[in-house]
């Protein structure tokens, strides 16, 4: 028997289940049914083990449904008790206890707030079939249900064998080591929100076109899974690990902005998107490393994703925990010394977004700032941005519906109500890089209040995810935010242009389309035939002469549609 919260949450769910689930050759559709076969995964930063992941992992059965919401309570209940009371040794797994107590999420779980009925997606660039296995060990260890989780490929089936541009970047973003990310992901999205299912969105590199390294280690495909997640109703918030700095795309900012259809489309559709901000300070890692932070910008920089004003950017805090498990004090920046901190600072693309005007005397930028939150980085921000994934998947429970996109109520209503929203300020650290003892690329430092290191700072979820909901509803579901999306979205796909829409008997008319992905291709269409396939020059543009003699068209009006990997404009003219 379920109970009404989880009966009104449960249309987007019914919609997710309509999604075709692609397999390709020894890559199921359903994740959990193969155990992971190869050695131990570690974390990028700290080298350390990932619980779960010491051996082969035994293949769990799948999660059939949920239990009553009484015994879910039960459930959790017990796990705290029990994190409470063997937490000298369940302290050392992480993300674990650590952050269920310094987050507050225990107050939720006890009320049934357990993310039951909806559903988290995270962006990986390569599947996992052992998740599943691995999983039903850290829950055990835990106490916690084992998730339902989901694998699916937007791009379309995986290759046989890891893209040449993914092998180059060996522990940075190759195909074996998302395998480690994508652990670190689905185990820290489950921890906070137990009950959610959870989709794998994998999403490789070069499925269309041999690309830039930048390219490979944050591909547009995931952009394209954003727009695939929300066109077919398949989760409720939608988490990305990546830090690749703005200054290492080799088309530069236009590489960037052409990747916005994706964000824009998740914005419209209200799904949060939550972006790590990166683990290299001040500084980013360049696209070119094979290894985290192995080769970094030399001045400040912001990683490419994280800066758009339409995703929530995630820092890096550390939970301040004492040993028997109870909040010490405020959390600190999350920084292990020389290059290893939260990445934070200024874009060199995106314009401060209208929300940000509140605290433009404090950035001193025309510029957007990152981050806007903090969460527990101890395995780097990827950890953080999956985790504040599960707080949203909570306030998407208690919400009954979706609740992004979240920034303009976090800059406007809930942080400046501060600990009375749930906010929790982060009061030391910086993000500057030190070498040798020495400050060689000065950061960030954090500070009362808002600030440019931490952004708001962290939260107390017991709080904030109330205040999140309230502010939601007050503000009409985000509606106008919604619809300023769609504006903006629809725009781009009307964006192209013709020096004529009204082609007199032997006339021609120049087309132009703008904001396609750099040097990829892009289907031309005129009322739905295929026209010709263009290629995007450098600077994202296609042209193309239409001459409707020469195309044998007849007399009366036609649509001509320019589609590439995450935008498809189209455009009418008339022929005589």
């Amino acid at each position: 028997m379920r109970s009404k919260l989880l009966m009104r949450a449960l249309p987007t769910m019914t919609a997710a289940l309509t999604v075709v689930f692609l397999a390709s050759s020894g890559q199921p559709g359903l994740a959990g049914t193969t155990g992971h076969a190869g050695g131990p995964l570690r974390a990028r930063i700290t080298g350390q083990v990932l619980f779960g992941t010491p051996a082969r992992s035994a293949a769990t059965a799948p999660v059939t449904g949920l239990p009553s919401k009484k015994d879910q309570i039960k459930k959790l209940t017990a796990a705290l008790k029990r994190m409470h009371k063997d937490y000298a040794q369940l302290g050392q797994i992480n993300p674990g206890p650590n952050d269920v107590f310094d987050y507050n999420v225990g107050a939720l779980w006890t009320k049934g707030i357990d993310g039951a009925g909806t559903t988290i997606a995270v962006i990986e660039g390569w599947d996992f079939p052992g998740i599943g296995g691995v999983m039903h060990q850290y829950d055990k260890a835990l106490g916690l249900p084992d998730p339902k989780i989901t694998t699916i490929f937007p791009s379309g089936p995986l290759p046989k064998k890891c893209p040449p541009g993914m092998v180059k970047l060996g522990s940075y973003g190759s195909c074996s080591a998302w395998q480690g990310e994508l652990t670190l992901d689905v185990e820290a999205a489950h921890l906070m929100a137990p009950y959610a299912k959870i989709v794998i969105s994998a999403t490789p590199a070069d499925s269309q076109e041999p690309d830039d390294a930048a390219s490979n280690v944050a591909p547009p495909e995931m952009m394209h899974a954003l727009e695939y997640i929300t066109a077919h109703h398949v989760a409720n918030s939608i988490s990305i690990s990546d830090g690749t700095g703005e200054t290492t795309y080799p088309h530069g900012p236009v590489e960037i902005t052409s990747q916005n259809a994706g964000e824009l489309t998740a914005a419209a559709g209200g799904i949060p998107v939550l972006v790590a901000t990166g683990d290299c300070g001040v500084v980013q890692n360049l696209a070119i490393a094979n290894n985290q932070c192995g080769n970094t910008s030399t001045g400040p920089d912001t990683a490419a994703w994280d800066d758009s004003p339409w995703v929530t950017a995630v820092g890096g805090s550390v939970p301040n925990i004492n040993s028997r498990g109870q909040k010490a004090g405020p959390d600190p920046v999350w920084h292990v010394g020389g290059i290893f901190s939260e990445g934070a600072g200024y874009t060199a693309v995106f314009k401060r977004p209208s929300y940000q005007n509140g605290v433009a005397k404090i950035t001193g930028s025309p510029m957007r700032s990152v981050p806007d939150i903090t969460m527990d980085a101890s395995d780097g921000t990827s950890q953080a941005a999956p985790l504040f994934d599960g707080i949203m998947a909570l306030a998407t429970q208690v919400n009954h519906g979706n609740v992004g996109p979240i920034n303009p109520l976090l800059y406007k209503v809930l942080g400046p109500m501060g600990a009375k929203a749930g906010i929790a300020d982060v009061l030391k650290g910086n993000n500057s890089v030190i070498v040798n003892g020495k400050v060689t690329v000065p950061g960030f430092t954090a500070t009362k209040g808002f600030d440019v290191a931490t952004g708001w700072g962290t939260i107390d979820a017991g709080t904030f995810v109330p205040a999140l909901v309230a502010a939601t509803r007050a503000n009409h579901e985000n509606a106008a935010v919604r619809a300023q999306a769609k504006a903006q979205l629809t725009g781009l796909e009307h964006s192209t242009q013709l020096s004529r829409t009204d082609i007199p008997k032997g006339g021609t008319s120049y087309l132009l389309g703008v904001g396609f992905l750099p040097l990829h291709p892009v289907t031309f269409t005129i009322d739905g035939k295929k026209i010709a396939t263009l290629t995007a020059n450098a600077l994202g543009t296609v042209t193309y002469m239409i001459d409707p003699s020469m195309l044998r068209l007849k007399a009366g009006k036609h649509t001509a549609q320019l589609s590439g990997m995450l935008l498809t404009t189209t455009s009418g003219f008339t022929s005589h």
